[in-house]
């Protein structure tokens, strides 16, 4: 499986942030898991095995946090399907999920 991290530079610029910094987190958390399989091949993209599901579900927390949703562009979150990876997009996916749970309160 694989996730991808962009960050929208103008956002950066206006709160402060520096992507190094934000994608520091990013790494963190993965580098929690203790994953011996999680790599990022490229700035912003994070490569594991089916064996790292956990570490990559678990970043449904970014969105909580007080800086992700303000510097991030796009997030996807993509899946092996043997015959080449299918795209999932992770932003998308929360403010469809936020918006349900808006409506329902």
């Amino acid at each position: 499986m694989k996730m991808e991290f962009i960050f929208d530079t103008n956002k950066l610029k206006e709160t402060g942030y520096k992507e190094k910094q934000c994608l520091d987190k990013i790494r963190e958390h993965f580098n929690s898991y203790k994953s011996k399989t999680i790599k990022e091949t490229k700035k912003g993209i994070f490569i594991g095995s089916e064996e790292d599901w956990n570490a990559f579900a678990s970043t449904s927390i970014f969105p909580y946090t007080n800086w992700f949703l303000k510097v991030i562009k796009e997030w996807y979150w993509y899946k092996d399907e043997g015959d080449g990876y299918k795209k999932g997009d992770c932003l998308k996916a929360y403010y469809e999920v936020k918006a349900i749970n808006d409506y329902q309160t």
